[in-house]
């Protein structure tokens, strides 16, 4: 009788091993997908970024054509949207590569901590280039290239509502993709 117990014991204590096991499994693909959901998140920031980039380097001969800004601002305009794209292709180069299927945890954390950083930092790096960028274009279209007899100061009126307007939506893409890399931090934590 007492030999039947322990059998049986020993029955149920591997099922439910068994069964811990299967959960275990379930739980890790679910927190993986949610990873991989939310690396989405980050890949839109970048898609946005790009597309602002192309469409902002296809109009800027057209600016300089119409006679809207001049040559150097033109060319500085250029660069800086290269640089910007390069550096965007930099900093989620790392994310891209990573697989959040097979990869572990640990190098998920990692590479995610090293983005969010960088993330936050190029927002410290970027603010002090465009806010003179700002005033050089406002100067540049409304003193410069302003038609006889309109005030300069109007002529800055739109592009001081597009810098605001263009700001807060990469304020957005940034704080999206700098969340969302905190959101896998914070899963892969608890």
């Amino acid at each position: 009788m007492e030999e039947m117990n322990f059998e049986e014991l020993r029955s149920q204590f591997a099922i439910l091993k068994d069964q811990l096991k299967k959960q275990e499994i379930v739980s890790d693909h679910l927190l993986r997908m949610t990873m991989k959901s939310k690396r989405g998140n980050i890949n839109n920031t970048k898609r946005s970024c790009y597309v602002a980039v192309v469409l902002a380097l296809l109009l800027t001969p057209l600016n300089y054509y119409i006679n809207a800004w001049g040559l150097a601002f033109s060319i500085v305009t250029c660069l800086m949207l290269l640089f910007c794209a390069a550096a965007t292709y930099y900093m989620h180069k790392p994310v891209d590569d990573l697989n959040f299927l097979t990869d572990d945890f640990a190098t998920v954390a990692r590479v995610m901590a090293r983005f969010k950083k960088q993330y936050n930092q190029w927002l410290y790096y970027v603010t002090p280039v465009i806010i003179p960028w700002v005033g050089w274009a406002c100067y540049d279209y409304g003193w410069k290239h302003a038609p006889e007899g309109v005030n300069p100061l109007w002529m800055c009126v739109p592009l001081l509502i597009g810098a605001v307007i263009g700001g807060a939506i990469g304020l957005y893409y940034h704080f999206k993709a700098v969340n969302a890399a905190q959101d896998i931090l914070d899963q892969i934590e608890s």
